[in-house]
């Protein structure tokens, strides 16, 4: 095979439907090599029924290419025929529906037209000399001409089938729509049969799958039970004496038990009309049991084996029954007991693959119960470790806005600080400057005043009678940064004093009041004059005044210079 054809075989370039119809083709046919069953499936359109039905057809590319891959070949098991009354009932070989693991179908069918006209029951006579073949010829040639070119162009069409086999008789009910639509027709199909049966021989009758029949197969897979087939021809003769053995009672309770799954179907649809053709029936109504048999080559079921859904009993058109079995009862109550009296040796005969059958699937179905099982707690697990992530995350986070609160109100604090120095050196330099302007003016209205600061050092400085007592408030805040630059005569700035500016969008706040001890008297309104201030408390012009903390004074009312007790 080639890159390209790789290419679209590959299963990414399938959309959901064409994967859907590869799955059940697969589970229907057991193939296991993907490639051909895309390769089957595209060569019919996708068509579903078709595909399967290819992959049946015996001498065919398509089964040979699967059976070239296949891990594992089974020899054809060929039975003699046992004849009761005229050769009707048949014990054929096993005939394979479906394999549970993936096995391939058992060899040696008939070909399509040999099937084709097996299940019509034609009979070919050989044609009488006539002269009108000879006079029809110049009409038969062109007709023929014709119909070989619209043969051709309906094969370029991608409609070989009806170039093939003409346009069904029922409208197109034998080809079958692909995908969802051919399912849900079948499906109708299958209630349609219920009905007609219903009209024609009462509401008494086996339980009928209501589904397809490949849904009847993975049923009957899936629950390990015997599948009844039930193909019905309303045309053919016989099929009144076997409605009327399909009602009976004792039937009727017999195929009601839990361990059958009766699929009918009419042959003059589709679906029924193809499984007759798989199954090579030669006569109707037929009736079949299939169960699940296991692929041993020496015939010994083992627990670990995997198992087939093979044909163990059937019968093509109605045994003849012997005078015995007329004379003792009616022919309904005598093909009633023929039926259930062959299904149940049948049964006998294969009840103990059918047991190992079940234990497979039991260990099967424990297996998947198990590894849901434990699907489930390790989901559990994965859940349980996703919220102790995300609680971590969330925790994680948590804390990482908490650094960055720290570390901005940190940042914060340091801006505060270096600005408040800076507002300390810059208040520095403009006391210097306004000391030096005074000192040029050469005031005389002066008042003395004895500071004691809060290190406990003693500044013993005048000032002028004019100044607001923010001046002083200034002197005391800046006697650190003066101390330095007196000893070390530069600025952390660099250059000289007067060079340092105020600092930008800062309040400065002060944290300290003045206070005259005796008598006790808080200076706190920094707007008042000094004068003022002192003269109202009998102070000028000389005074000592604390350098007091605010936290250190809070029983005290500081309002702007107004003694809190008398002399």
């Amino acid at each position: 095979m080639s890159e390209a054809e790789d290419d679209n075989n590959s299963l990414d370039s399938l959309t959901d439907d064409e994967r859907k119809q590869l799955h059940e083709f697969c589970e229907v046919t057991g193939a296991e090599d993907l490639d051909s069953a895309i390769s089957v499936l595209k060569a019919k359109q996708w068509n579903l029924q078709s595909a399967i039905h290819a992959f049946y057809e015996p001498d065919s590319p398509t089964r040979s290419s699967f059976e070239s891959t296949s891990d594992t070949e089974y020899a054809h098991q060929s039975g003699g025929p046992s004849q009761l009354g005229g050769n009707q009932l048949r014990r054929r070989g096993p005939r394979v529906l479906a394999d549970i693991a993936g096995d391939e179908v058992a060899e040696g069918r008939l070909s399509g037209e040999q099937q084709r006209s097996t299940v019509a029951r034609q009979v070919v006579m050989a044609p009488a000399f006539s002269w009108i073949p000879l006079l029809a010829w110049p009409f038969v040639l062109p007709w023929r001409i014709s119909m070989g070119i619209v043969q051709s162009l309906l094969s370029l069409l991608g409609l070989r089938r009806i170039a093939d086999d003409g346009v069904p008789r029922d409208g197109g009910s034998r080809q079958e729509p692909s995908g969802s639509g051919g399912s849900a027709a079948a499906a109708d199909d299958a209630r349609e049969f219920r009905v007609l049966f219903e009209e024609t021989f009462g509401a008494r009758h086996p339980p009928f799958f209501a589904g397809t029949y490949m849904r009847a197969l993975e049923a009957a897979r899936r629950e390990v039970k015997h599948l009844v087939l039930v193909l019905w021809s309303a045309e053919h003769d016989d099929a009144g004496a076997m409605g009327r053995a399909l009602g009976h009672p004792d039937v009727v309770a017999y195929l009601s038990q839990p361990q059958f799954i009766v699929w009918a179907g009419d042959v003059a649809r589709s679906e029924a009309y193809q499984v007759a053709s798989t199954l090579e029936v030669t006569a109707f109504p037929f009736i079949a049991l299939a169960a699940l048999k296991s692929q041993s080559r020496m015939g010994a079921a083992a627990a670990g084996e995997r198992f087939q859904l093979q044909v163990v009993a059937r019968i093509d058109g109605l045994p003849e029954l012997s005078v015995s079995q007329s004379e003792a009862s009616g022919e309904s109550d005598g093909l009633t007991r023929f039926i259930c009296g062959l299904f149940s040796e049948s049964i006998s005969q294969h009840e103990a693959e059918l047991r190992v059958a079940r234990r497979a699937q039991e260990g099967r179905e424990s297996e998947r119960r198990l590894r849901e099982q434990q699907n489930a707690a390790y989901e559990a697990s994965l859940a349980r470790d996703r919220e102790r992530e995300a609680e971590a995350r969330v925790q994680e986070e948590a804390q990482r806005i908490e650094r960055q609160k720290e570390e901005d109100r940190l940042r914060e604090d340091q801006r505060a600080r270096d600005m408040r120095k800076q507002w300390l050196w810059a208040t520095l330099a403009r006391l210097r400057r306004e000391e030096e302007q005074e000192a040029a003016a050469g005031g005389t209205d002066m008042c003395k005043l004895n500071l004691r600061l809060e290190n406990g050092r003693r500044v013993v400085r005048a000032f002028p009678a004019t100044l607001a007592m923010q001046r002083l408030f200034d002197f005391v805040e800046t006697r650190d940064v003066a101390g330095e630059w007196e000893s070390r005569g530069e600025t952390p700035y660099g250059g000289d004093l007067p060079a340092v500016a105020l600092p930008e969008d800062y309040a400065h706040e002060y944290d300290f009041v003045l206070v005259s001890q005796f008598p006790r008297v808080v200076f706190a309104d920094r707007q008042a004059i000094i004068k003022d201030a002192l003269v109202a408390h009998g102070m000028w012009p000389n005074a000592t005044l604390i350098v007091e903390p605010l936290f250190e004074s809070d029983d005290d009312s500081v309002s702007g210079g107004e003694a809190k007790g008398g002399e």
